[in-house]
């Protein structure tokens, strides 16, 4: 059996009601099942196109598509982190070092000050709500998109949510873990300590540029180079 097109269409949508939203990630297992289904077909030529597809299914197990979906989660998840650190390492390169060590050496003279505490919780409270902020507007933008296009894209939606999501929280965590809780703490840390905190406070700053401000930009780029069909849609 060669499926068509009206087939592929059934595949989608068999796809979608078994819990897969994003069109990216139907997409491929509607390869996969159509190629297996022709496969199955020219074994067993008597089976309808929903029989072989079924027989398909069943392949996946009793948790059916949720691993698949997960795997692929999880592959984008790395990918987008990946991505972060890459436009991070060039902070620590020329030109953009300089400005990284201007950063560093003011927030590290900073802790010397009496409102040094301050300052650095008033620095990443800043970083924190603009990404939740940020999150909550491209919520809206996406579901927005999704009404005109009845399409969901994985990797879109951790760039604009999950991801953001993700990086507040772990800034928020890395945040209590590793900084004193209080003013007067602040100001008896030892050199290396001292060090270390401006060090941190100073990647946020980056971290937080890149998130909010560097992949927002290229995050119709990032898309094409992850999805060639995304240019056609």
């Amino acid at each position: 059996m060669k499926l068509t097109n009206t087939h592929i269409e059934k595949l989608y949508k068999f796809t979608k009601k078994h819990y897969v939203e994003y069109y990216d990630v139907q997409t491929e297992l509607v390869d996969h099942l159509a190629n297996d289904i022709e496969s199955i077909c020219t074994e067993n030529p008597r089976l309808t196109f929903e029989q072989a597809r079924d027989t398909s299914f069943k392949k996946f197990g009793v948790f059916g598509f949720m691993n698949v979906v997960e795997k692929k989660q999880s592959q984008m998840t790395k990918k987008y982190f990946k991505i972060i650190f890459k436009f991070a390492k060039e902070w620590f390169q020329l030109p953009k070092i300089v400005l990284t060590i201007l950063l560093f050496t003011g927030f590290y003279q900073l802790q010397n000050t009496s409102n040094a505490y301050t300052v650095y919780v008033t620095v990443f409270g800043f970083v924190f709500i603009a990404q939740v902020i940020l999150t909550i507007i491209n919520a809206r933008t996406l579901k927005k998109e999704f009404n005109l296009t009845q399409k969901k894209w994985l990797f879109k939606n951790i760039i604009n949510v999950q991801g953001l999501i993700q990086t507040a929280f772990i800034s928020i965590y890395s945040f209590q873990y590793f900084f004193p809780n209080n003013a007067k703490e602040f100001l008896v840390m030892a050199d290396f300590r001292k060090a270390f905190s401006a060090f941190f406070i100073t990647f946020i700053v980056i971290f937080g540029y890149i998130t909010l401000i560097v992949i927002p930009k290229k995050a119709e780029e990032l898309l094409a180079e992850t999805y060639p069909e995304y240019k056609l849609v």
